[in-house]
């Protein structure tokens, strides 16, 4: 067999040879002109490859065109819903507001008034409102919500006041304690089983033959009546003891409120 009919044979043996020669024949001087004469017939050929690879950039496709509108749209809907949903918390809020006026408008006396404020601080035991001389405020004035105590005003300034928080060591007051069943909650004198002073969270000089319990609760005797101020979670008595104590658990925490009312009565 020749030398030619092998290489016909042997295809890769071919290739191989023709691409030498290519690569060759690339280093030899007499080719450089018709290498630049290809460049630059094909140059207006690869302008029109690029421009055309720019046009199917996946970034420039119809789909992509689409796909952006929609996320715009969808930024668009999450910021009407955000702004929606705020709009139904602010209804909320005053919805749960008005309830809560209703409330201790019919639950206490038409000869008290309400002034709602609002907390604007905390500083240790005590509470800042936005209410001061200019609104009557009084030194000794209750600060209540949904008919909890919430403290007691101690100083009072021109447009602020300062309250001493339910729940303090610093504030002690006499207090009524009573059966919890609900028919005793409108006239907790008549379910009376106690009395006390309130200092802190700990109701102190109740006699040790009144009957207080666990689940008992707790009242301010002076002012409106029916200003609740805890529950009773735990008695200590002793044998030799005149008094016993109750410790009381508090319905309100006055830390996380943002607004409350001033008792006129």
């Amino acid at each position: 067999m020749s030398f030619w009919q092998r290489i016909k044979k042997n295809n890769f043996l071919v290739y191989f040879l023709v691409a030498l020669i290519i690569f060759l024949l690339d280093f030899w001087v007499i080719f450089q002109p018709f290498k630049n004469a290809f460049g630059w017939m094909s140059r207006p050929f690869r302008g029109l490859v690029y421009q055309w690879g720019k046009k199917i950039n996946p970034d420039q496709t119809p789909f992509s065109k689409k796909t952006t509108q929609l996320n715009q749209e969808k930024e668009a809907l999450e910021k009407e819903v955000a702004r929606l949903a705020g709009e139904l918390a602010e209804l909320q809020y005053l919805n749960d507001e008005n309830e809560r006026l209703k409330n201790l408008i019919s639950f206490f006396p038409e000869t008290i008034n309400f002034l709602p404020t609002r907390i604007i601080g905390h500083s240790g035991d005590y509470l800042i409102i936005d209410r001061g001389e200019k609104d009557s405020v009084f030194v000794d004035q209750l600060l209540i919500l949904d008919r909890h105590l919430v403290g007691q005003v101690v100083e009072v300034y021109k447009e602020e006041a300062k309250v001493i928080k339910l729940g303090s060591g610093l504030l002690e007051l006499p207090v009524l304690i009573f059966s919890d069943q609900p028919e005793c909650f409108n006239k907790p004198l008549s379910c009376q089983k106690g009395k006390g002073i309130m200092v802190g969270q700990t109701v102190e000089e109740i006699l040790r033959e009144e009957d207080v319990s666990v689940g008992d609760l707790v009242v301010l005797l002076n002012g409106p009546m029916g200003i609740l101020v805890g529950k009773i979670n735990q008695v200590k008595e002793t044998p030799d003891e005149v008094f016993k104590q109750a410790q009381i658990e508090k319905l309100i925490n006055p830390n996380r409120l943002v607004e409350a009312f001033l008792v006129f009565d």
